[in-house]
């Protein structure tokens, strides 16, 4: 490690390193003492030793401040930049575009090596200087940063990492911009006598070269929180980790799941970016594991209550799996408490559990120790049924969920392992890929053994429930058969089976002790990939949303796990509050979108009514007389027609409908059951005309709701069914109101097997502000994008309109779906950047193979 200098040297040779005057530097440090950014000291010679903290807030003070005299509002400004998502540079990109799939100039994926999920610019910096003083993490440095800049114009700042791949250097830009209600700096800020338009303000780039020179004329010091240094140098792990898959003979098997993790990840950022049901809880114990603790705790829950603790997948979040699995809609339904842990980018690159750590499988220690401490978090603040805890998880949390039922077997009364791997089957991370993608095979007496060694525990033991897709290539399906070796062993089971069934239409197995008690079960789901399975048809057993690794697939793991825990027995007394939403709490307003008035009798006015009540599929898609439209691309009226015209009954001219040819009331006209045959008619072609309204329901409301977004009526309408024009605004930058501003409206749609979407669309999309504001337009099934246009640093107008037609929703069919058109716009300065869409003609039809096999 090398010699620092004091501040008074470091300052001297700092100016040299950046080609600035030592006056300038030295009133700039003059300007951190009067203005509170550093404790005042000696001068000169004898002042104290130069930090990495004190390295980095100088050199942001010279770099992002035009002038000395805003030195002090740069640092406090620009130390506080947040990580964002990565984009690419100034650019239009239209269709579906999921976030984090964009990439590098060679064709290959982006994955983003730096794990910043709480790390600010400032605290980044310090400890790429605190780096750069030890000979184990400066080669490294070197070889994986690239640079770091920082823009004047705008406050914005970046690290650029340089990956390797296929003998190609590749240069990730990792963005740090400013975090939601912070303050811009003085030049920038016109209320504080700035300008929104800087001009020529530049970009100002440090190369790696000058950044490891300046720290290692630094000296490191004790501080407070957790040193960048101490993380082992997160920065390259995920780098480290990819490449050694590369080298190994797991590299397709690798890249696959590389490929499969960076969908979960989109769904769960956009998840992520809105509202959750789940609360933090920040003070539950030491937490050796560095996790953090989310809960959900239905309204007015009793105490004596049951606890699931539920532990999510890689690249997941909490409240991601949560909407995923679906298990506080059991809670609610069934009245029982909920914990999620969520774990840390800093712990794993991949934000996965360590289950192959020894530090964390073992009882008392990392994260299963954390754990532990939430459950009695949880039991001293509401209560729980100590002899009612159980635990579940998926992928990597199925393998946690393995660590946690072996390590604390006193805690537990059942588990739920879908899609993970036996309890100690691997140390370290090679051992793990070796699980993974081709499983171990041992005796059941050595699984066995596993467990009892992992803690003084003599019985009895947790009930466990196994769950694993045939067709998993991301966790080998051996690994269900090693686990339910594993737990047989545990509860001297023998190997055969004492019931082998199926449910739901899957094979099922159970192993039952003397007193006919099921202890494990194993399910196999048929044909499915790597993920849970879900069951989202609105049945009385289904619960959770469809997604990347969450597969509906027509049965509920969830309630089935519930189930074989026994904590759905005592529901028949547990009825649930009401639960007081974000809306109730707040004075949001939320657009109700009138439309003409239409003719309604199939809803209830005082509520939505649910797909099967009313035409959700579109506000106003009834089939037209000449030249219009069908809804779902089937031509009611002409099924109608034709139906009639078969029965041989001519509607022209006919009188005395109620004669003695038609029964009074039944409905028949001229002795043919015309309700019958229009039934019958759209039976066949896949729609049924009961309780159906295409427009609005019962109370004349349009069934489209949002904010920022408003109906405009055709001046040319000649059809009160025509739909209204939807037109949509945000807006971002006026009057300093900066940050991403979305605006969306939705409907309900229910699907068919074989759905397509269809559209015209005018698009202003302004964002040329600057190369990071952003303005977008989106069209998002369920939360997932379908189809989309995002203009960055630039504008996008569409003079005429765009017709999108045949979008694929396969991957939503045979269900009901939320349809929403969103706009978005971001301005990180004081100009205003926005968003306007106007959308027409919008259709989903099923498209049915006629004379198909």
């Amino acid at each position: 490690m090398s010699g620092g200098l004091r501040r008074y040297e470091f300052g001297e040779r700092l100016a040299g390193i950046l080609g600035e005057s030592r006056r300038d530097l030295r009133f700039r440090v003059t300007m951190m003492v009067s203005g509170g950014v550093l404790e005042a000291g000696p001068r000169g010679r004898g002042s104290p030793l130069a930090t990495p903290e004190y390295g980095a807030n100088l050199l942001i003070g010279t770099m992002a401040a035009p002038q000395q005299v805003h030195t002090v509002e740069a640092i406090r400004c620009y130390r506080e930049l947040t990580p964002v998502g990565p984009e690419t540079g100034p650019g239009v990109v239209m269709g579906s575009t999921p976030d984090g799939a964009r990439r590098a100039s060679n064709g290959s994926p982006l994955s983003l090596a730096l794990p910043l999920e709480r790390l600010r610019f400032g605290e980044c910096l310090t400890g790429l200087l605190e780096f750069s003083l030890f000979e184990a993490t400066r080669e490294t440095l070197a070889n994986e940063l690239f640079g770091i800049w920082i823009n004047r114009a705008c406050p914005v700042a970046a690290l650029q990492i340089g990956m390797w791949s296929a003998g190609r250097r590749n240069i990730i830009t990792q963005r740090f911009e400013l975090p939601e209600g912070g303050h811009l700096p003085a030049w920038l800020d016109p209320e504080r006598g700035g300008v929104a338009d800087p001009g020529l303000f530049h970009t100002v780039f440090l190369p790696v070269g000058k950044l490891i020179e300046i720290g290692r004329l630094t000296s490191a010091q004790e501080k407070k929180g957790i040193s960048m240094l101490n993380t082992g140098f997160d920065i390259t792990k995920l780098a480290k980790l990819v490449e050694m898959a590369r080298q190994g003979r797991y590299r397709q098997q690798w890249e696959k799941l590389l490929s499969a993790l960076a969908q979960v990840q989109a769904w769960t950022s956009k998840l992520d970016a809105q509202d959750s049901r789940l609360v933090e809880v920040t003070d539950f114990g030491q937490n050796p594991g560095n996790l953090r603790m989310f809960t959900y705790v239905p309204r007015g829950l009793p105490s004596g209550a049951p606890l699931v603790v539920a532990l999510h997948g890689c690249t997941q979040t909490a409240a991601a799996y949560d909407q995923g699995a679906g298990w506080s809609e059991l809670a609610d339904r069934f009245g029982f408490a909920l914990l999620l842990p969520q774990q840390h980018w800093t712990n794993n690159p991949l934000r996965c559990f360590n289950w192959f750590r020894p530090e964390d499988t073992a009882r008392d220690s990392g994260e299963p120790a954390s754990i532990r401490e939430m459950i009695a978090r949880m039991s001293a603040d509401h209560g729980i049924d100590g002899r009612a805890v159980h635990v579940t998880g998926l992928s990597s949390g199925g393998a946690m969920t393995s660590v946690m039922l072996a390590t604390y077997p006193d805690v537990f009364a059942g588990g739920a392992i879908v899609a993970g791997v036996p309890y100690h089957a691997a140390d370290g991370l090679q051992e793990a890929f070796e699980t993974m993608f081709t499983g171990r095979s041992l005796a059941e007496r050595e699984w066995g053994d596993r467990v009892r060694a992992a803690s003084s525990h003599q019985g009895p033991w947790p009930k466990v429930s196994v769950w694993h897709g045939d067709a998993d290539t991301a966790v080998a399906p051996i690994n269900a058969e090693e686990i339910i070796k594993q737990w047989r062993d545990a509860h001297g089971l023998s190997s055969a089976p004492t019931v082998e069934d199926r449910v739901d239409g899957f094979p099922r197995r159970v192993w039952r002790d003397g007193g006919g008690e099921g202890l494990v079960e194993s399910y196999t789901i048929t044909g499915m990939s790597h993920g849970q399975p879900l069951h989202v048809d609105g049945a009385a057993h289904s619960c959770g949303t469809a997604a990347p690794f969450f597969n509906d697939v027509g049965i509920s793991s969830a309630y089935r796990i519930a189930q074989f825990w026994g904590i759905l027995d005592g529901a028949s007394q547990w009825e649930a509050k009401p639960e007081e939403t974000v809306a109730e709490q707040s004075d949001a307003r939320v657009l109700e979108v009138i439309p003409a008035a239409s003719g309604s009798e199939g809803a209830d006015s005082g509520r939505q009514a649910p797909p099967d009540e009313d035409d959700t599929a579109n506000t106003r898609h009834r089939a037209r007389t000449k030249g219009g439209d069908a809804p779902f691309g089937i031509d009611v009226q002409g099924i109608i027609g034709k139906s009639l015209g078969l029965a041989g009954g001519i509607l022209k001219g006919a009188t005395g409908l109620d004669g003695a040819g038609s029964k009074p009331g039944n409905g028949d006209l001229f002795g043919i059951d015309v309700p019958g045959i229009i039934n019958k008619s759209l039976e066949l072609a896949g729609t049924f005309a009961e309780s159906r309204d295409n427009t609005t329901n019962q109370a004349g409301e349009s069934q489209w709701r949002g904010e920022g977004w408003e109906l405009i009526e055709h001046t040319a309408r000649t059809d009160p069914a025509d739909e209204p024009l939807l037109f949509g605004y945000a807006s971002s930058g006026n009057d300093c109101d900066r940050g991403n501003k979305i605006r969306s409206i939705s409907r309900e749609v229910p699907l068919g097997p074989h759905p397509t979407l269809s559209y015209i669309r005018r698009l202003h999309l302004n964002a040329a502000v600057n190369d990071y504001t952003k303005a977008r337009f989106s069209v998002l099934v369920d939360g997932l994008p379908v189809d989309e246009v995002s203009a960055t640093g630039m504008k996008h107008t569409e003079t005429e309109w765009t017709q999108r037609a045949g979008i694929d929703l396969a991957p939503f069919a045979d269900r009901t779906v939320t349809l929403t058109f969103e706009v978005s716009a971001h301005s990180n300065v004081c100009n205003e950047v926005f968003a306007k869409a106007w959308v027409d003609r919008v259709h989903v039809r099923d498209m049915v193979t006629v004379g198909g096999d």
